[in-house]
């Protein structure tokens, strides 16, 4: 009785894992450009600036980027992003100093970066850049 009390107890102790699964990538630049600017709360180019490890109470890793260029809703100077910790919860990381084309989810209060439509570098995504500026 007592070790099928204390495995119940253990088991109910450790978090349900969530875990991560990307829809159906979109096959042309125009679809994903679409689906950003439907989606996403902020579409922006970005110059990352810093980046903090969580701390005890804080689930995730933050970002903050200095908007170079806003296509939606984001902060005219600078903005911080969120992400999971680990890849199985959709989490993602960008370096700093480098420049970002960044869809963020969630809300404006707290914009989500992830996996699944990770920020990219400024330098291979010209053909979106071109049809996010013809909007």
């Amino acid at each position: 009785m007592f070790s099928g009390v204390f495995l119940l107890t253990v088991l109910s102790m450790n978090p349900v894992s969530q875990t991560c699964s990307c829809p159906t990538t979109l096959s042309t630049d125009q679809q994903t450009v679409d689906a950003m600017m439907h989606n996403a709360v902020m579409v922006f180019v970005g110059k990352v600036t810093a980046a903090n490890l969580p701390g005890l109470n804080t689930p995730g890793r933050s970002f903050r980027f200095s908007v170079q260029e806003n296509f939606k809703g984001a902060p005219k100077n600078s903005v911080v992003v969120f992400s999971a910790l680990r890849s199985a919860e959709c989490g993602t990381t960008v370096a700093v100093g480098k420049t970002y084309l960044v869809a963020a989810y969630g809300s404006a209060d707290a914009p989500i970066i992830q996996s699944c439509d990770r920020p990219e570098e400024i330098d291979f995504v010209a053909p979106r850049l071109a049809l996010l500026r013809r909007k």
